[in-house]
């Protein structure tokens, strides 16, 4: 895959997402963040890609994944109003739907297309399949972790300037005081808590933390701490002990991450809620 067909690509995203909008605020909004995202998970993945030496071929597969992974959000929201599957339909499926239907890979290999829907398919799905080639195995995770660390910043920014994420964007969870203790429990056994479990917006935040026990790199896991963006949604959770407690292994986590790696000495400080 060359330079060239990732700018054909760029270019067919813009014109397909723009068709979407309405012109009015209250509904392109959520379409807008989506369109945001995609970009920055465009240079997240690519920076991952290099911290793991991909050719130039494989950074433009890996381009082009980023670029489609959230594809069928468009379509999801025209129909449903809401970016929750489990209201709705599987993003991804529909994501690939569209790739399908508009036949927008059709001049790429067969190997490149099958290696994108892959990666796609399984960016949003709780674990990875066991069945599939390492080169697909290499561009799942990569997507894996491109878009956690954006979604991260995404609600970590929400609570920078202290306000309330889109409804949309958190499944229109209440804003209460109290959170699962299943989705606890799942950080205490270092394991990703379920999207199932979630009852609250502090339920979303303890989930978002969870991800650091479904990262692959280690440069993912160095970029998490580095951003900050975690420490900031850990401060958004209320002041409690048992919260203390989850915090505290989700940040031990991250430190074991960055001591192991030769360039560790960042000076970031541990993540932690007290304010």
């Amino acid at each position: 895959m060359k330079p060239d067909h990732v700018m054909r690509l760029k270019a067919w995203f813009e014109s397909y997402t723009q068709s979407f909008m309405t012109g009015k605020t209250p509904i392109d909004s959520p379409l807008e963040l989506k369109i945001e995202h995609t970009a920055r998970v465009c240079d997240n993945i690519c920076q991952l890609g290099r911290s793991v030496d991909l050719t130039d071929g494989q950074m433009c597969v890996a381009e082009t994944i980023g670029l489609f992974h959230d594809l069928g959000r468009f379509e999801q929201y025209r129909r449903y109003r809401t970016f929750n599957d489990r209201q709705s339909a599987n993003h991804a499926s529909l994501s690939i739907d569209v790739i399908n239907q508009t036949g927008v890979l059709d001049r790429l290999t067969d190997d490149e297309k099958t290696i994108i829907i892959d990666a796609i398919r399984f960016h949003n799905a709780p674990g990875l399949p066991a069945n599939k080639p390492s080169a697909s195995m290499l561009f799942m995770r990569l997507i894996r972790d491109a878009d956690k660390l954006d979604i991260w910043k995404v609600f970590a920014d929400y609570y920078r300037h202290h306000r309330l994420p889109e409804p949309a964007i958190v499944q229109h969870l209440p804003d209460l005081p109290t959170w699962e203790e299943s989705i606890v429990n799942a950080i205490a056994e270092n394991r990703m808590a379920r999207f199932k479990d979630m009852k609250s917006l502090n339920d979303f935040k303890l989930l978002q933390l969870s991800w650091v026990f479904d990262l692959y790199f280690p440069e993912t896991l160095a970029q998490a701490k580095k951003r900050g963006d975690l420490a900031v949604i850990a401060r958004s959770l209320p002041d409690h002990g048992i919260l203390h407690h989850a915090i505290g292994i989700i940040s031990d986590r991250l430190d074991e991450a960055v001591r192991s790696r030769p360039d560790s000495g960042d000076g970031v400080s541990k993540i932690a809620i007290s304010r």
